[in-house]
């Protein structure tokens, strides 16, 4: 079975905050850079700056899901996971999840019951194609 990704959803707010935080930290560095600071006052502002910027922007372009074989991989920025496919039994629509494991940038997605207790949420932006992907791996799977 070839590996299928799907990207998260984003939405406007979480857009707006981690856009608005890297241009917000961006005038910040640009104002220090300009003052009479230290150079070693600088520079930890630099590398604080970028860190925070790098951060943000991986959680940004690095979130997604992965169907593997019988394993869901998912990733978000530096946290990363596996469910097997065959531990998911259930999975709820039109969800949030305000508590717990989100790897996701929307608001509008699925929460997956797996094993005896464990939820997490994810907001994929194919929603219909990623369930479908993960029932033909586990028809057993209930979408409710």
């Amino acid at each position: 079975m070839v590996p299928l990704k799907f990207s998260s959803s984003k939405s406007w707010f979480i857009t707006l905050v981690i856009w608005g935080t890297v241009a917000l930290l961006c005038v910040l560095l640009i104002g220090e850079l300009r003052s009479e600071t230290p150079p070693l006052r600088k520079l930890g502002a630099v590398v604080f700056c970028l860190l925070i910027s790098g951060l943000l922007l991986w959680t940004w372009f690095g979130t997604y899901y992965r169907i593997s074989g019988e394993v869901l991989q998912f990733r978000c920025g530096p946290l990363h996971g596996r469910i097997p496919i065959k531990q998911i039994r259930e999975i709820k629509q039109h969800q949030h999840l305000w508590a717990g494991l989100r790897p996701a940038l929307g608001f509008q997605g699925v929460v997956i019951n797996y094993n005896r207790w464990d939820t997490v949420y994810f907001s994929p932006a194919q929603k219909e194609a990623f369930l479908q992907a993960l029932q033909a791996v586990n028809p057993q799977i209930v979408v409710a």
